[in-house]
């Protein structure tokens, strides 16, 4: 009874992935805004019959860049895969994606512009 209770829920971590950047950065003139972070999953009956829809790691690449709205792309980005199975019922499949979120560097205002001088 023990050992059945101890994989009712019990978090399974497969693989960490980890990428340079989400689109190519051709220039290095950008701010680091902040930390991102999404997830999606998929539940699987008997961890084989799926419920839902695979877990999609875009889903969870745009969750992590729209907490930043001047956000324009992600870099260091870090995906991991975890299993959760909940005996008898099936399996909880999660995606975790943490990522920078950068975007542009802030350009100063010229005094005479924001007056509306010459």
């Amino acid at each position: 009874m023990i050992g059945f209770s101890s994989c009712i829920g019990a978090k399974i971590k497969n693989e960490i992935q980890v990428f340079d950047a989400a689109t190519v950065v051709r220039s290095g003139d950008y701010v680091i805004l902040g930390r991102g972070y999404g997830q999606d999953s998929a539940f699987y009956i008997l961890g084989m019959i799926p419920v839902t829809k695979e877990p999609n790691v875009e889903l969870a690449l745009s969750q992590a860049l729209e907490k930043f709205p001047e956000g324009r792309t992600l870099i260091n980005i870090q995906i991991q895969q975890e299993d959760r199975p909940y005996f008898p019922l099936g399996l909880v499949t999660v995606v975790h994606v943490s990522a920078d979120v950068v975007g542009d560097m802030k350009q100063p205002v010229d005094a005479n512009k924001k007056k509306g001088g010459r």
